[in-house]
């Protein structure tokens, strides 16, 4: 007898497997949920106040100009004189060259107004899922679903027998 009840559990513990099958539950709403999408954004405009922030304040239109000046500057003043002469005028021409391209610089910033970056961007409203609730043998549930179910939801159901 001691032999039998255990081979009798092995056995009915072995025909307990799980039935799974294919069934409808009833839609009782499916509410569609929203998300925002972001279309033709353009990538911002380089803006040159960030890239002269960038290098410390080093990039400026007065700094290209005093530098551009100097070396027209020196260039014209290596062409006086001979000797250390040439050597002086050189430097005398790349500072008086290097005082006007920044003058110049200055004079031309002051009359230029800057224009403000805009950026067209369209967005629009999107159906992202729908909350369906459902019932299926007197319960209620509500999930989310990439589509809308219609008035019947397909369920997978997987039934198993309780062992005690």
């Amino acid at each position: 007898m001691k032999r039998i009840l255990p081979l009798a559990l092995l056995l009915a513990a072995a025909g307990a497997e799980a039935a799974t099958f294919t069934d409808h539950a009833t839609v009782l709403r499916s509410d569609p949920q929203y998300g925002t999408v972001t279309d033709n954004c353009p990538a911002p405009a380089l803006n040159t106040d960030d890239v002269a922030n960038a290098v410390g304040g080093l990039v400026t239109a007065e700094n290209g100009g005093a530098l551009l000046g100097g070396i027209v500057g020196g260039v014209l003043g290596h062409q006086v004189g001979g000797g250390r002469g040439k050597t002086a005028a050189t430097i005398v021409g790349a500072l008086g060259g290097a005082m006007a391209g920044r003058t110049i610089a200055q004079n031309r910033n002051g009359t230029a107004q800057p224009q403000p970056v805009t950026q067209a961007c369209a967005s629009r409203q999107v159906v992202t899922g729908y909350a369906v609730t459902y019932e299926y043998r007197g319960q209620r549930e509500t999930v989310t679903m990439p589509y809308d179910p219609g008035k019947k939801l397909e369920l997978t159901v997987t039934a198993q027998p309780v062992v005690r």
